[in-house]
């Protein structure tokens, strides 16, 4: 079998894998925070937002910790392999991706007319056949469409398929083309070009097939409704109750907690696999903080992130009111057009951009700066988090003060600065937010586009853990994970009931 075909079985097996996985866990864990009731539900149903905040590439750092077959904290417990490999891989990114069909369907939860579940409750159906019968036909879409989610950032996941299945020649498409960037030359990128069509396929693909599943349940007849008559009453889970809890905790143990317990002993190692408490130093941290690719990835970073995120929820702001307020077709279909590179995987969006750059310094364009390369990937790449959360925005709020501001005088720039920006202000915020997460540690598309002078946090770490200097690359990790928690923890939504 060749390499090629290989990696893209692989690949595909493991997004499938994924997306079953968070569509299973997504579904009951929704269920659960949404309809029952038990003991810390709403502190269970905040955290388990968290992980949509966390970079998946740390998860898997810490999971070679944890897992590693010679000196891992829990390697009796795991297979020959350990950590690495197909299963690895597929645990580690469903621990994150299950977020997507998690929020999908809490907010379809939180969107679904209760009266619908209370009279088949009445009627004497169990939970479980109200749930089959009534709750789930409903939230189909939402379902699919985070399966689809978990699929797709499966199948672009570059991180966690390079720390944990490059140690065992097991490639996935996505490390094959960085393979190929590797060995350079135009051989190189000839076959890096064909990989990443095959990658953007096999997206795109993924996308028809889900549109289609969402289609049909919508021809069938099923629509989920508008908003709620009225609170849901919860259901008493009884002598259940500790067991869900149980299981509820323990996912949350597995995905957040273990992993920082893990990378905070690795950072605090002398050496990998000494985790005794009276060898423990401050070095490896001290070393990661005084080195110089830190502080120029630590500026790159902040610039470019925050850069960005602010220029996507700008961009948003505008394109919003001009799609909505001034009804400009063209500003409709760009925000449209934006779900495009938004949808394709990150590797492809960024070989492209070498392709085309590299093309256009053979026609005698300077295009040696790869800082520049990355904030206009990472744009492309999230400019429709900001245009279609802000033009959602746009059309939720009644547009009765802009007409009293227009019939007082007001211009454009007054009404944008003095009626839709403080009206917008938390659409904005949250924008920014989503946009910024993951800017600030991306690895996906910097490792590829990176140069001299142009580290970034996650393509410092990735050569960390590729010089197998594992304390150290857990230090820069540990620091990393910490951050992405209690950001995560802070900006959490509150919950409503």
């Amino acid at each position: 079998m060749s390499v090629l075909l290989e990696a893209t079985l692989r690949s595909v097996q493991i997004s499938l894998i994924t997306a079953m996985v968070s569509g299973l866990l997504g579904v009951v864990l929704a269920w659960l925070v949404s309809r029952t009731e038990f003991t810390s539900r709403k502190t269970v149903a905040s955290l388990l937002s968290v992980p949509y905040a966390l970079p998946p590439y740390l998860l898997g750092m810490a999971w070679v910790v944890l897992g590693n077959p010679t000196v891992g904290i829990l390697r009796a417990f795991l297979p020959s392999n350990g950590a690495y490999g197909t299963l690895g891989i597929c645990f580690v990114l469903s621990s994150v991706a299950f977020a997507f069909p998690y929020l999908e369907l809490r907010a379809g939860f939180d969107r679904l007319d209760s009266s619908l579940e209370e009279a088949a409750r009445i009627s004497g159906a169990s939970p479980v056949k109200v749930f089959r019968d009534i709750s789930l036909p409903l939230l189909w879409p939402a379902l699919v469409n985070g399966m689809c989610l978990a699929f797709l950032y499966a199948l672009a996941s570059f991180g966690v398929p390079a720390i944990l299945g490059l140690p065992v020649r097991q490639f996935v498409l996505t490390t094959l083309i960085y393979s190929q960037l590797k060995l350079g030359g135009q051989a190189g990128l000839i076959e890096g070009f064909k990989i990443s069509l095959l990658l953007l396929t096999i997206a795109a693909c993924a996308l028809g097939f889900s549109h289609y599943l969402t289609s049909l349940k919508n021809r069938l007849g099923a629509s989920i409704s508008g908003a709620r008559s009225s609170r849901p009453s919860r259901i008493q889970l009884g002598r259940l109750a500790p067991l869900v809890m149980s299981v509820t905790w323990l996912w949350i143990l597995l995905t957040l907690v273990l992993p920082w317990i893990a990378l905070t002993l690795s950072a605090l190692a002398p050496i990998a696999g000494s985790y005794s408490p009276s060898t423990f130093t401050l070095r490896n941290l001290s070393y990661v903080l005084n080195l110089a690719d830190f502080h120029e990835a630590l500026v790159n970073s902040a610039v470019l992130s925050v850069s960005v995120a602010s220029l996507v929820v700008l961009l948003g702001f505008c394109l919003g009111f001009l799609s909505v307020r001034k009804k400009k077709p063209w500003a409709s279909r760009l925000i449209r057009f934006f779900g495009i590179p938004f949808a394709t995987p990150g590797t492809v969006l960024a070989f492209f951009i070498i392709f085309i750059f590299s093309t256009l310094a053979r026609l005698g364009f300077n295009a040696d700066y790869p800082l520049l390369l990355m904030a206009i990937a990472y744009t492309l790449k999230y400019a429709a988090v900001g245009a279609n959360s802000l033009e959602t925005a746009y059309t939720q709020i009644h547009p009765s003060l802009e007409e009293a501001a227009r019939i007082s005088g007001a211009r454009t720039v007054k009404l944008l600065s003095t009626i839709w920006a403080p009206l917008l202000k938390q659409s904005m915020k949250a924008a920014w937010l989503l946009a910024f997460l993951p800017l600030a540690t991306e690895l996906t598309m910097s490792v590829l586009l990176t140069g001299p002078g142009s580290a970034t946090l996650g393509t410092v770490l990735f050569q960390l853990q590729e010089y197998a200097d594992q304390p150290s690359a857990a230090a820069l990790a540990w620091m990393l994970l910490t951050l992405a928690l209690v950001i995560g923890l802070m900006t959490r939504k509150k919950e409503i009931y």
